[in-house]
């Protein structure tokens, strides 16, 4: 039986995710040193263009094995809510570099530790309910 891809792919969309969020802090900070932002900004197109088709991979993937039966039902549970999570987190990343809210630059690190810990939780077939409240203060 060939090894499944779907974490594979997950893993790599996440880490996209991760440096969208990086380079739009960075484009922030271009900005508000008055520095030229282009460059970061066509970068930044490119991947939100990617993360969009890898979700879009990811969700091709989870209906495939959940229609044949590659996985159990809830096992597919699991990979649906991960990959609402990542649709949730692409939403804040266009936002946040269309600059709808800039309050939302501040929650972007927060992703990498919610990567992981639902990584941890599918790894060892644990249910992990959680919540993480950030408050940052611009002043």
């Amino acid at each position: 039986m060939a090894p499944d891809p779907w974490f594979s792919t997950y893993d790599s969309t996440c880490q996209i995710a991760q440096e969208i969020a990086e380079k739009i802090q960075q484009q922030n900070q271009y900005e508000r040193n008055g520095e030229n932002t282009i460059r970061l900004t066509v970068t930044i197109r490119t991947l939100l263009q990617n993360l969009k088709e890898k979700i879009a991979f990811l969700k091709d993937l989870l209906l495939n094995a959940v229609s044949t039966h590659q996985i159990t039902q809830l096992e597919g549970d699991q990979r649906q809510n991960l990959l609402d999570e990542l649709i949730t987190r692409e939403r804040l990343l266009v936002a946040s570099f269309k600059n709808e809210d800039s309050s939302i630059d501040g929650h972007l690190g927060c992703f990498h530790s919610l990567a992981i810990i639902n990584n941890v939780a599918i790894n060892i077939r644990v249910n992990v309910s959680f919540q993480i409240s950030v408050f940052i203060f611009f002043g």
